[in-house]
């Protein structure tokens, strides 16, 4: 995530010039989330020391023979492969292992497009950092459980990265984008990132995340279009698990990532990036599972990007942002999320950071068939188009929330400011819910919470429920309103069941209409000024079913 200094990028550990304004970014975030103190919990803060196990995704064959494509075996180029995935030691003998970097990175060196090379990894080695041809044509296929890398301590660099050992520095260089290589494969190995206290592990500059420059990444890929990872397992990271910049063409699938500690965002995209397919993953994370963060890196637009069947233990699913505090601005368009579920302490998706976005800035986003545990699906602090909820289902969950910036309101709702950017307006096109549900609550929900002066244009309700738990009372809302507007509030199918009323008291003010196919059967009462013609209602004036005919309001017959 970008947080207070705690998201940033660095990449190198030796130079001590200015912190980078993303870094700084981070770090602001990062103190506020530690200022809300044991809201977060051991398990965010990764305040717990023993080591992770690793998990397994069985054995795997050694890739195919392609024809033009050289193969080199690990073991036959030298490599000790000596190694114990778990903590880096000798598997053997239990002292020192060998660190099989520098064999390593010579072989792979020759790689290019005329000569793509792969690297078998049939063991596991450690390394102090692999540095591979930044123009790509190369690949790393392992042999499942057991093979792949653990980073060596001190090596205060990324596990896994295209280009020279100081090539990312600075983290966020900004414009120009320069041109991309291509062809990057990974797969069926373990990579261990050493996570330490910034005194022992990866990175020994003080700062557990990396340097004031570049942080430590466990795989990191710039200037590359088709990129293609699979089943690869990351954990113990430094910050973030992989990160992208400058990328298009990629698909991530079958990974698990694994990681305690804020800045260790999962699959973390900088701008420009585009076609990005993420499937059948496992995330659990102290930040962002994936961060879609438009000013950051090279800086540039984000477009077409799928996430589906992945699962989730994180801050949060999904971070998108489109500008920060610098002057320029960026879209992120086309993304899709679907049949995913999981548990997000601060909100399934983090919309914005600082406001004051383009309009439209995030535009068609769709989140269907998703089970989410969560204080809020959308927390929002950015301008959007269209955003879809198609049957997803929020289960309500605050225990470990951190209410960062002020907030007039701590409910769980489906849409409502961000926990942790409370306090910044949004303006939004059109927003519709289909199907959607919230789960068993034991304390008062909403579907939508508009403070800040925010405004959704277009809010459609095409299937909406609250689910009773025990006792507990229907709650007062569907959309509480304590600072904000809406344009036209469609009312097409909702359970009111539990539900005593469409918006919070004196909401009505702050809407410009109501309209829609369910609203007389909800049974709920609307002020007559309110109403569209056409659509038939119970009259707050009269309690009688009523309609309005070219601004007459009479009885409804039907």
């Amino acid at each position: 995530m970008p947080q207070p200094g705690a998201s940033s990028r660095p990449r190198s550990s030796v130079t001590q010039s200015p912190v980078s304004p993303q870094i700084a970014r981070r770090a602001f975030l990062k103190t506020g989330l530690l200022a809300a103190g044991a809201a977060f919990g051991c398990g965010f803060l990764g305040c717990e020391s023993d080591a992770f196990s690793i998990p397994c995704l069985g054995p795997a064959a050694p890739p195919k023979a392609v024809p033009g494509m050289t193969y080199i075996r690990a073991s036959e180029i030298g490599c000790a492969l000596d190694c114990d995935l778990r903590n880096g030691r000798n598997k053997h003998t239990g002292g020192a292992a060998t660190d099989d970097a520098a064999r390593i990175n010579a072989a792979m060196a020759a790689a290019t497009a005329d000569n793509p090379i792969t690297l078998i990894i049939d063991g596991s080695a450690l390394i102090s950092g692999l540095f591979l041809p930044a123009a790509g044509s190369w690949s790393i296929a392992g042999l499942g459980c057991g093979t792949g890398f653990f980073v060596s301590s001190g090596t205060n660099n990324d596990g896994i990265h295209n280009a020279p050992p100081n090539a990312a520095v600075p983290f966020d260089p900004g414009p120009p984008v320069p041109p991309r290589g291509a062809n990057v494969s990974l797969s069926n190995f373990t990579l261990n990132g050493n996570q330490g206290d910034g005194r022992n592990g990866d990175s020994s500059s003080g700062v557990r995340q990396g340097s004031q420059q570049a942080w430590y990444c466990g795989i990191n890929l710039v200037n590359l279009d088709n990129i293609r990872i699979e089943k690869v397992v990351v954990v113990n990271t430094p910050a973030f698990h992989f990160r992208f910049s400058n990328v298009g063409n990629v698909s991530v699938s079958g990974c698990v990532m694994k990681s305690r500690g804020l800045s260790t965002d999962g699959l973390h995209f900088d701008g420009p990036a585009n076609d990005i397919t993420i499937s059948n993953c496992d995330f659990t994370t102290g930040d962002d599972s994936i961060a879609l963060n438009c000013p950051e890196g090279y800086s540039g637009d984000i477009s077409r990007v799928i996430v589906k069947d992945c699962t989730f233990n994180s801050l949060s699913l999904m971070r998108l942002y489109t500008t920060n505090w610098a002057t320029s601005k960026f879209h992120i368009d086309s993304v899709s999320v679907r049949n995913c579920s999981g548990k997000l302490t601060e909100a399934a998706f983090l919309i914005g950071i600082v406001g004051n976005s383009d309009s439209n800035s995030i535009d068609h986003l769709s989140i269907s068939d998703c089970n989410l545990t969560a204080p809020t699906i959308l927390g929002m602090a950015e301008n959007f188009g269209s955003i879809t909820l198609k049957n997803v289902t929020l289960n309500p969950w605050t225990s470990k929330v951190a209410w960062v910036a002020s907030q007039s309101s701590r409910l769980c709702a489906f849409v409502r400011p961000s926990p942790l950017y409370g306090n910044i307006p949004f303006s939004g096109t059109r927003m519709s819910f289909e199907g959607c549900t919230i789960g068993h609550y034991g304390a008062s929900v909403a579907a939508v919470i508009l403070e800040n002066s925010s405004v959704i244009e277009n809010l459609i309700f095409d299937g909406f429920a609250v689910m009773q738990i025990g006792t507990s009372t229907p709650v007062p809302s569907l959309v509480d309103i304590g600072s904000g507007s809406i344009g036209q509030l469609v009312l097409n199918s909702v359970d009111s069941s539990q539900v005593t009323g469409p918006v919070s008291a004196n909401g009505f003010a702050s809407v410009s209409s109501v309209s829609g196919l369910g609203v007389l059967a909800t049974g709920w009462a609307f002020p007559d000024a309110v109403m569209a013609d056409g659509v038939p209602y119970i009259s707050a004036s009269t309690g009688r079913p009523s309609i309005k005919i070219n601004g007459v309001i009479q009885p409804y017959p039907g």
